[in-house]
């Protein structure tokens, strides 16, 4: 079984039903961390909808908290749900713009990474 992650109506990730559970939660809880909305829908018959300007948001504020800290867990933390958020971005057309210059080139990296082995379907 799959879930499917859509932008309207298109399909921009399709993981397996635990990965895609293991991601919502963990962006849940920094969700809660961060006082600001996902935009990632419940799971509704193996769909999960987007908003995308509240995920775009959501994203840039993982983004700038990585970047301003020097806390190694911390960073280790949040750099697996902002590569697949980074991946959903791109594919959505969106862009990150808290993403600062010193750090554009690791972004750029892990984003293609994780991309090669995101299934759209």
């Amino acid at each position: 079984m799959s879930c499917y992650f859509q932008l309207a109506e298109e399909d921009v990730w399709n993981p397996s039903n635990s990965v895609a559970q293991i991601f919502l939660g963990q962006a849940d809880v920094l969700s809660r961390s961060l006082g600001e909305q996902t935009g990632l829908g419940p799971i509704i018959e193996d769909e999960c909808e987007i908003d995308f300007s509240q995920f775009v948001r959501f994203t840039n504020s993982l983004v700038k908290s990585y970047q301003d800290s020097n806390n190694r867990s911390f960073r280790s933390l949040l750099s697996g749900v902002i590569a697949v958020s980074l991946v959903l971005i791109e594919r959505g057309g969106g862009a990150v713009e808290s993403i600062t210059p010193e750090y554009a080139e690791m972004w750029a990296e892990l984003r293609a990474n994780h991309a090669k082995s995101m299934p759209t379907g």
